[in-house]
């Protein structure tokens, strides 16, 4: 665990950092905190989030605002969850979500699921009634919020077959911090992380020498499929498709932190299809392009 910078309050909790909807790994699914003070912005609620959160000893009832970059599973499966469970520990003032359509949608189904069960406790316990839950939906690059404290905005980026995916920029009084969402390499997040002090981003791991064996695979189309984790069914072959068409090389990944010129590189949400790649491998790619400061993410850090 890394300490927050000494010339800012603001700290970057790396919650989740795994890619792709598998379960029972080593890591749990991508979600990030920027925390300033008592006030907790979430990005990204993948499996684990509310648990997560807790774990790296935040408050559940301290979140101020929920940013979702696009609706794939290891992004915004746990949103109902983390409402849930963020109103059960106390949380009764209002709660804005933003993200890409079908927002609204998502959003309603699981508030209709959890219903039941807060109406229950409202009568059993004396609970107090769930505040405001709004969506948000967010579809070109924009202004998102300023509420004195934090500004958010956010870009449009590629991450086909998604038709609307984000990344977001959060600017506190002491850092900026920029996260790319999920992407193959776009301009437009060089132009969002200008100048800021981090830029988290998502990044692949090509294998130089050959494409991965995946012919004749049956049962997990993982790229990998001796990862930890559930299989996941499917054309392997499809799989890696859209593994490297709608992600990031590490390497461009770099290049890009440089353009924007960012302070520091969190490479997270990383996939590699090659095996045995270390933490020092992947950095040591992000250099090649970055003259700044490269971090390897793993859950729980606090930078």
């Amino acid at each position: 665990m890394a300490l927050a910078t000494p010339e800012s309050d603001t700290k970057l909790y790396i919650l989740g950092s795994r890619a792709g909807p598998s379960v029972g790994g080593a890591q749990y699914m991508t979600c990030y905190a920027v925390v300033v003070g008592d006030r907790v912005y979430v990005v990204d609620c993948g499996y684990g989030a509310s648990e997560q959160l807790v774990r790296g000893g935040l408050k559940l009832q301290d979140i101020r605002n929920i940013f979702i970059t696009h609706n794939h599973p290891d992004h915004n499966i746990e949103l109902g969850t983390l409402v849930y469970f963020a109103w059960y520990a106390g949380l009764t003032r209002p709660l804005d979500i933003y993200g890409p359509p079908p927002l609204q949608t998502v959003l309603d189904g699981y508030l209709q699921a959890i219903k039941p069960d807060v109406d229950v406790w409202l009568d059993d316990i004396g609970h107090p009634p769930m505040g405001p839950v709004t969506a948000h939906e967010l579809s070109t690059p924009q202004a998102v919020m300023d509420d004195g404290t934090v500004k958010v905005s956010c870009t449009l980026v590629k991450h086909t077959p998604i038709f609307k995916s984000l990344a977001y920029r959060i600017d506190t009084p002491g850092r900026s911090i920029a996260f790319s969402g999920d992407t193959s390499p776009v301009q437009s997040v060089v132009e969002l992380a200008k100048g800021a002090d981090v830029l988290v981003h998502e990044a692949i791991y090509l294998n130089p020498n050959q494409a991965p064996a995946l012919a004749g695979r049956t049962g997990d189309a993982r790229v990998d499929n001796q990862e930890r984790g559930s299989a996941i069914a499917g054309d392997a072959q499809k799989l890696l498709q859209h593994v490297v068409s709608s992600h990031t090389p590490i390497e461009e990944a770099g290049r890009i932190a440089q353009e924007a010129g960012v302070k520091t590189l969190v490479i997270a949400h990383t996939v590699s299809l090659m095996p045995g790649v270390t933490d020092g491998m992947w950095i040591a790619a992000a250099r090649k392009h970055f003259s700044g400061e490269v971090i390897f993410a793993h859950d729980l850090m606090v930078l």
